[in-house]
C-alpha cells in the first residue's frame, strides 16, 4: 500500500490545502448545503449549484468528504511523488474501499462530487490518478496555503497492518448529523492555529460559515468527540486561554467560543490526559500541561 513508504508516527501530519476549505462557491459546507435544496426548486428546473446534475444525498457527501481526507493523506507520500508527481496520487477503487470500508458505488459517487466541486483533478483512469488541487505554490490561481491534517492519528490502525482500514472507516456513513460532523471537522482544521492543535471559533461563526443551526453544530461536535477526532474545552474568559499559552484578542471571546483540540496534530500526550478544564486544573501544579502542549 502506498502509505508504507512514509512514516506513520502518531504525530505525523499532512498538508491539506486551504484552497477547497476556503472557497465560497465550492467547499465542503457548500456541498453539504446542496443536500438541503428544496425539492420544489429542483422540480422547477432551477440549476443546482456547482453544476451538479442531481441533489446528492447526505451519504454521498459523507463518502466524498471521507475520500477527500484519505486522498490528501495518501498524496503526502514519497513513493507517490516518485511515481506520479508531487501533490498527486495513484490509487484504485479497491484501495479506497479498503481504506474507508465504502461500497464501490459510494466511492464512485464520492469521487464524482469531489471533481465537480473542484477539490481534485483526475489525471488518469486505470489506475486512478488524481491531483490534489491547492497544494502547489506555483499555481497562483489555486495556492492559498495549507493547514495540518493529522495523518498519523487517522491512519493509526495501518501502523499495525497495511490490510487494515483507516480510522474514518468507523465513522457513520449516513445521516445529516454525520455529514455535518465532517463539515465541522474540516472547518476546525481550516482555523487551527499553526503552532498548536487548537481551533478557536464561536458557534455564531460556525453557523455563518456552514449554514447550520446551533443545535446541528452541537450534535455534530458531539459525534466528533465520540469518534476521537476532537476534544472540547469550554472557554469563558481570557485567563483560560492564557493558561493554555493562547493569547487572543478580547474581541475573539465574543459569544464565549470553545477551544477545540484537533486530535493527532500536536501534543498527543496532552490530548490523552486532558479533555476538560477540570482535568487541566489537576495538572497545573507540576506545569505538565504547558510542557506537553509545546511538544
Amino acid at each position: 500500500m502506498s502509505d508504507q513508504s512514509t512514516s506513520l508516527r502518531e504525530d505525523r501530519f499532512s498538508p491539506i490545502p486551504r484552497y477547497w476549505l476556503g472557497k465560497e462557491r465550492c467547499s465542503p459546507w457548500a456541498l453539504a448545503k446542496v443536500t438541503r435544496t428544496d425539492p420544489l426548486t429542483v422540480s422547477l428546473g432551477v440549476p443546482l449549484p456547482m453544476g451538479l446534475s442531481k441533489t446528492p444525498t447526505a451519504g454521498q457527501v459523507i463518502a466524498a468528504l471521507k475520500i477527500y481526507i484519505a486522498l490528501v493523506a495518501m498524496a503526502d507520500d514519497k513513493k507517490q511523488e516518485r511515481n506520479v508527481g508531487k501533490h498527486c496520487l495513484r490509487t484504485t477503487y479497491e484501495e479506497i474501499q479498503l481504506y474507508l470500508k465504502l461500497s464501490r458505488a459510494m466511492v464512485c459517487e464520492g469521487l464524482k462530487l469531489l471533481e465537480a466541486t473542484d477539490a481534485i483533478e483526475r489525471l488518469g483512469y486505470k489506475p486512478l490518478v488524481y491531483r490534489i488541487k491547492g497544494l502547489d505554490p506555483d499555481r497562483a490561481d489555486e495556492w492559498k496555503g495549507h493547514v495540518k491534517l493529522p495523518k498519523g492519528h487517522l491512519f493509526g490502525m495501518r501502523r499495525v497492518s497495511s490490510s487494515y482500514p483507516i480510522m474514518l472507516s468507523e465513522y457513520p456513513k449516513r445521516g445529516q448529523t454525520a455529514m455535518n460532523g465532517l463539515v465541522i471537522y474540516l472547518l476546525l482544521l481550516s482555523v487551527c492555529q499553526r503552532d498548536t492543535n487548537v481551533s478557536l471559533i464561536s458557534y455564531d461563526r460556525m453557523m455563518e460559515r456552514t449554514g447550520l443551526s446551533s443545535k446541528n453544530i452541537r450534535q455534530a461536535i458531539d459525534l466528533l468527540v465520540n469518534h476521537d477526532l476532537i476534544s472540547v474545552l469550554r472557554v469563558t474568559n481570557e485567563s483560560t486561554l492564557e493558561a493554555f499559552g493562547l493569547p487572543v484578542p478580547a474581541q475573539t471571546l465574543k459569544g464565549s467560543p470553545n477551544v477545540y483540540l484537533i486530535k493527532g496534530v500536536k501534543g498527543r500526550r496532552y490530548n490523552e490526559r486532558i479533555n476538560t478544564l477540570e482535568n487541566y486544573a489537576a495538572l497545573t501544579a507540576n506545569h505538565q500541561a504547558t510542557q506537553d502542549f509545546s511538544e
